[in-house]
C-alpha cells in the first residue's frame, strides 16, 4: 500500500465534489452575441454563488467560464445545494433564454495546491477527472452522481427535504439509478445516479458522451426482452487474491427495506471506498457467507484462498455464531493441520483478524472457535449501549443521523486498521521490517465507561493516525487474575497510560472488589516508578457522578499512590489531547536523543514561539520547517477548543519559550500589536525573565502598512519574495537566539 507525501504548500482531503456547465454554451455564444452572453453568464454566476453562501464551508475550486468545480465537507450539503441550483435556476431566464446548467457530483481525495502567485489555488486528484465525466453525461437540469455521494447523502436528504432549499417547501426529491457506465481512464465502470425534482429534472438515462457510454445497454435490453429468460442465479464466490475478506452470516445482509443493499454489503462497499481513499490504491475486499461455504465445503482451493487473504473481517453477531457454515469456517480456518494439508503453511497469522461486532453475543453462547476470534483479535464495536437503560442501539446508515455518523466513524476506524495490515503485510513480503518494527511508540489507553464511548473512540483514533500503537487492541480477561497477568506483558513497554474518568464506577472483574478502572490506575502507577507517564482526564463536573466514583476520583487528586507521574486534566477532551502529544513528542525526541547521544552530541535546544493568526497556519509551515532546521525547537498557537484552553497555552507557551516571533501575514496589524504586548506581559504570567528575543516577521500579501511597520521592543525582519527564503535579519535573529 503506497503512502505518498504532500508536497510543499499543497493539503490533501476527503471532499465532495460539485462540477456545473452551462449547456450548449459555444452555440448559445454565437446565438447572443458577445455582450449579451457576457450578461448571461454573469447572472448565471451570480445564482450560484448566491445559493453557496448558504454553505459556509462551500469553495470554489476553479472557474471554468461557463461552469464551477465547487468542494463541500459533507455530500448531503453538496446535493442539498445542486437541488437548490436546479431549482433557482429553472426559474431564471436571462436574454430571453434559459439557464441550462447540468451538474455531476462525486466525492475522494483530492490535494489543493497552493498557487498564490497565480491567484490562488489549483485542485488535482482522479476524483475530480471523474466527476468531470460524470457531468458531461448529464443534459440540460440534470444532476448525475456517483455511488458514493448516493449512498452517503441519499438517507439525509430524504428525511431532510427541505433543509437546503430555503425557497419553498418542496417534495421530496426523486432517486433514480441508471446503471453502469464505462469511463475513458477508468478501469472499472462505475454506477450512475441521479437525484432531481419532478417536473423539473430529466429523471432519465443519460446516452452516453465521448468520454462515457453505458457499459451494457446492448446486453441489458436483450436480456430484458427475452421471456424464456433463465431464474437468477447467485452470484459466485470469488475470494481468490483478496486484500480483506468479510466473513458473515447470510441474513445479516438481509436488507431493512427492498430493493435495498444489506448490511454486510454496505459495509463491504463503504470499507473499499474508504480504504482506496487512504491508501490511493485498488483494493479487493471479497465475503463469503457461512452458508456459502457450506456449499462449497474444503475444496476449490478455497481454504487456501481463505489463508491468503492479507486481512480477515469476521462480522460477530448472535446470526454468526449460531451459523453451522460460520463456525465451520472459523473451525477449519483456525485448525493448524488443515492449514497445512490445504496451503502448506502453518497457524494463520491472527494479527490480520478485525472483528466487526455487529450486535453483542453473550459469552457463555460462543461456540470455542468464535470464542477465540473474539478475545484474541482487535474489534471494533458498531453498536452501544445506552447506559440508562441498558438497550443495546446498532450503527446503521439506515437508523438516523447519530447512527448513521457513528456508522461511519466504525468504518473509519476499521478502514485505518486494515490499510495498516496491508501496508505491513506489504513490507513483510519485501523485507522491509522498518516500518513495523521502529519508530511506533506504544501507548496504554486504558478502557472506559461506555458513556465516554465518543472520548475514547476519539483519542484512539488521533492516536492511530499520527503513528502511535495503541492497546489493549482486543478485549482484557475479566477475572483478576488473568487481568494482572495480561497487563503485565502489555503495559510494560508502554511510554505512556491515558486513564479516561466518567460519572459511573464501571464493571468489576470477577475476584475483585475494585472496577476496571481503579485496577488499571493503581497498575499503572506502579509502573510510573520505571518512566510510564500518565494522564487521568475527568469532567469539571463529576461531583454528580456514582458514589464509588467520586470517591475514586477524590482518592485520585489526594492519594499520591495513584497520581504517581500524573497530570491531571478536566474539562474538555480537546486539552486532554493537547497535553498528550506535546508529553509524548517530548518523549519520543528524548528517546531519539538518548539513543544519539554516542554518536552525536546532545545540544540545548531553544524553544521559539511562532506566533500567527489561524488564517496563516499553512502559510507559515515553511517557516516553521526552517527553523526546526535551524535546531530550534518550534511551538505554535492552538486554533482549536474551549477559548479558557487555547488562552491557557498561549501563556504556558509564553513561559517556557527562549524567543518569539510574530508572523504578520493576513493578520491586521492591530492583531500584531496586540501580541507583542503579550510578549511583555510574559513575567506576569509567572516568566522569571522577560522575553529578549522578539521579532515581528512581515511576509506577503505586502501593502503600505507593512512597508512602515516599526516596533521598539521586537526586531522587523522582512520577507521581500513573494515565497519564502531565508536572509540576513532572520539568520542573525536565529543565531543569537541560539546564544542566548
Amino acid at each position: 500500500m503506497g503512502d505518498g507525501e504532500s508536497e510543499v504548500g499543497a493539503s490533501k482531503q476527503i471532499a465532495a465534489l460539485i462540477f456545473t456547465d452551462i449547456v450548449g454554451s459555444v452555440a448559445l455564444q454565437q446565438k447572443l452575441g458577445t455582450n449579451a452572453y457576457t450578461r448571461y453568464v454573469s447572472r448565471h454566476d451570480e445564482i450560484i454563488k448566491e445559493c453557496l453562501s448558504a454553505v459556509p464551508d462551500a469553495k470554489i475550486l476553479n472557474e471554468t467560464g461557463d461552469g464551477f468545480l465547487i468542494r463541500f465537507t459533507d455530500p448531503s450539503d453538496a446535493v442539498n445545494t445542486a437541488l437548490r441550483l436546479q431549482y433557482r435556476l429553472n426559474l431564471e431566464k436571462c436574454e430571453g433564454e434559459p439557464i441550462n446548467v447540468r451538474m455531476g457530483l462525486n466525492m475522494g481525495l483530492i490535494t489543493e495546491m497552493d498557487e498564490t502567485n497565480r491567484g490562488g489555488t489549483r485542485a488535482v486528484g482522479m476524483p475530480i477527472n471523474l466527476v468531470a465525466r460524470v457531468m458531461d453525461l448529464g443534459g440540460a437540469g440534470q444532476i448525475l452522481m456517483t455511488r458514493v455521494v448516493y449512498d452517503d447523502a441519499k438517507q439525509f436528504v430524504r428525511n431532510h427535504p427541505d433543509s437546503g432549499l430555503s425557497d419553498r417547501i418542496l417534495e421530496p426529491p426523486t432517486w433514480v439509478s441508471h446503471g453502469s457506465y464505462e469511463i475513458d481512464g477508468n478501469d472499472e465502470n462505475i454506477e450512475v445516479f441521479e437525484v432531481g425534482l419532478e417536473g423539473i429534472a430529466p429523471l432519465k438515462a443519460p446516452e452516453g458522451s465521448k468520454k462515457a457510454r453505458p457499459a451494457s445497454q446492448a446486453t441489458n435490453e436483450n436480456a430484458d426482452s427475452s421471456e424464456d429468460a433463465p431464474p437468477e442465479k447467485s452470484e459466485p464466490v470469488d475470494i481468490e487474491n483478496s486484500d480483506v475478506l468479510i466473513s458473515y452470516a447470510e441474513v445479516d445482509n438481509e436488507p431493512l427495506r427492498s430493493g435495498e443493499d444489506g448490511w454486510i454489503s454496505q459495509l463491504q462497499r463503504n470499507l473499499k471506498v474508504r480504504m482506496e481513499q487512504l491508501s490511493g490504491e485498488q483494493v479487493k475486499i471479497s465475503r463469503l457467507s457461512g452458508k456459502d461455504f457450506e456449499s462449497i465445503g474444503s475444496g476449490g482451493g478455497i481454504i487456501k484462498d481463505m489463508s491468503e487473504a492479507k486481512a480477515v473481517v469476521p462480522v460477530i453477531s448472535p446470526p454468526f455464531t449460531n451459523s453451522p457454515g460460520c463456525q465451520k469456517e472459523m473451525e477449519v480456518f483456525y485448525n493448524p493441520e488443515t492449514i497445512s494439508t490445504q496451503t502448506g503453511s502453518g497457524t494463520p497469522n491472527e494479527s490480520k483478524l478485525f472483528n466487526a461486532i455487529k450486535m453483542p453475543v453473550p459469552s457463555e453462547a460462543l461456540p470455542n472457535a468464535i470464542s477465540s476470534v473474539i478475545s484474541k483479535c482487535p474489534g471494533l464495536e458498531f453498536f452501544e449501549r445506552e447506559p440508562s437503560t441498558g438497550r443495546v442501539r446498532e450503527f446503521n446508515e439506515d437508523l438516523g443521523e447519530d447512527s448513521r455518523q457513528r456508522y461511519y466513524e466504525r468504518v473509519y476506524d476499521l478502514a485505518y486498521e486494515l490499510c495498516e495490515a496491508l501496508k505491513n503485510n506489504k513490507n513483510s513480503a519485501t523485507n522491509d521490517q522498518t516500518e513495523i518494527a521502529e519508530g511506533r511508540q506504544k501507548i496504554f489507553l486504558a478502557p472506559t465507561t461506555s458513556e465516554l464511548t465518543k472520548e475514547y473512540d476519539t483519542v484512539k483514533r488521533e492516536l492511530k493516525e499520527h503513528g502511535y500503537h495503541v492497546v489493549p487492541d482486543c478485549p482484557l480477561p475479566l477475572s483478576v487474575n488473568e487481568l494482572n497477568e495480561s497487563l503485565e506483558g502489555m503495559i510494560n513497554d508502554c511510554v505512556t497510560s491515558i486513564h479516561l474518568m466518567g460519572h459511573h464506577y464501571g464493571l468489576i472483574p470477577e475476584g475483585s472488589s475494585s472496577s476496571l478502572g481503579e485496577i488499571l490506575l493503581r497498575f499503572t502507577a506502579e509502573k510510573a516508578s520505571s518512566g510510564l507517564k500518565r494522564f487521568i482526564w475527568s469532567p469539571r463536573d463529576f461531583n454528580d457522578g456514582e458514589e464509588k466514583q467520586i470517591e475514586l476520583l477524590e482518592k485520585i487528586q489526594e492519594d499520591p499512590a495513584l497520581h504517581s507521574a500524573a497530570e491531571l486534566i478536566e474539562g474538555s477532551i480537546t486539552t486532554l489531547k493537547r497535553d498528550i502529544f506535546r508529553v509524548i513528542e517530548e518523549q519520543k525526541k528524548k528517546s531519539e536523543e538518548d539513543a544519539n547521544a554516542e554518536i552525536k552530541p546532545v545540544t540545548d535546544s531553544k524553544l521559539i514561539y511562532l506566533i500567527c493568526e489561524q488564517r496563516d497556519e499553512e502559510a507559515v509551515e515553511t517557516l516553521e520547517d526552517y527553523l526546526f532546521k535551524e535546531g530550534l525547537e518550534v511551538c505554535l498557537p492552538a486554533f482549536d477548543g474551549d477559548e479558557a484552553d487555547v488562552k491557557a497555552l498561549h501563556q504556558e507557551n509564553l513561559i517556557n519559550c527562549s524567543g518569539a516571533l510574530v508572523y504578520y501575514g493576513a493578520a491586521p496589524r492591530a492583531w500584531v500589536d496586540i501580541k507583542l504586548r503579550d510578549l511583555i506581559k510574559a513575567v506576569g504570567y509567572g516568566r522569571e525573565n522577560p522575553i529578549e528575543n522578539q521579532a515581528v516577521f512581515i511576509a506577503p500579501p505586502h501593502d503600505h502598512r507593512k512597508e512602515r511597520y516599526k516596533s521598539h521592543t521586537a526586531k522587523i525582519i522582512r520577507q521581500n519574495e513573494d515565497s519564502f527564503a531565508p536572509n540576513n535579519d532572520l539568520t542573525e535573529f536565529i543565531e543569537t537566539m541560539k546564544g542566548t
